[in-house]
């Protein structure tokens, strides 16, 4: 199979590999909130979400700085560089995981290039991601950038809501994955919450009015 453009919430595997890989590992569950492992350990395993979404975390649990979802894999740094781990993962919701040992992975990925060619691209693209969140930064604004971090997060890991689409993070949660204060935050949530564009509760940001949202990250000022 040719390789085929990867962008972040592509799965690394084709349908024949991931077999391969399930012979390889197995399967292990993590109940919502719990850690897959911390930063600064010397593990080296990789996991393959199969079900759940998880979060990439440094300096505390709520700095975020990317999310996870089924298809893709966490912790594959590790075992290639043999370093300790940079970042800590933690399961959003009840994750089920396929554990591969380090070295079994990188036997894995020597036997089959084309998973190789397409890691270097999947760690590429996101790289590419980071380096485009981390100059709008300095070039839009908080409500901007809120606007558009909550419209990728719904799409990536929304759920259905009675009121619209449900995001569980907290605000300081969302604070440390868009790049801004806990106090810009909670500014621009209860703008867009007086215009109708979203509702909060303990935990979570339900998005009421998909339409005002993506006005707003298009760059339309809130009024």
């Amino acid at each position: 199979m040719d390789d085929v453009e990867l962008t972040s919430g592509t799965s690394l595997l084709t349908h024949s590999e991931r077999e391969e890989v399930e012979k390889l590992g197995h399967v292990t569950r993590y109940p919502a909130g719990s850690i897959l492992f911390g930063a600064g350990e010397l593990t080296d395993f990789v996991l393959l979400v199969r079900h759940g979404h998880v979060k990439i975390t440094t300096h505390s649990s709520e700095h975020i700085v990317a999310v996870r979802g089924p298809g893709e894999t966490v912790g594959e740094m590790a075992a290639i560089g043999r370093e300790p781990r940079s970042a800590s993962v933690y399961a959003l919701s009840e994750v089920e995981a396929l554990y591969v040992p380090g070295d079994v992975w990188l036997e894995f990925l020597y036997e089959h290039p084309r998973v190789m060619r397409a890691l270097l691209r999947h760690l590429h693209a996101r790289l590419k991601e980071a380096t485009r969140k981390q100059a709008e930064h300095g070039i839009i604004g908080a409500e901007q950038r809120l606007a558009r971090g909550l419209v990728e997060l719904a799409a990536k890991i929304g759920t259905p809501d009675e009121r619209g689409v449900c995001v569980a993070l907290n605000q300081r949660e969302l604070a440390g994955l868009v790049g801004v204060s806990r106090e810009s935050v909670s500014q621009v949530v209860k703008r867009l919450r007086a215009m109708g564009a979203v509702a909060t509760g303990r935990q979570r940001i339900i998005i009421t009015d998909e339409a005002i949202l993506a006005s707003v990250a298009d760059g339309n000022t809130i009024s």
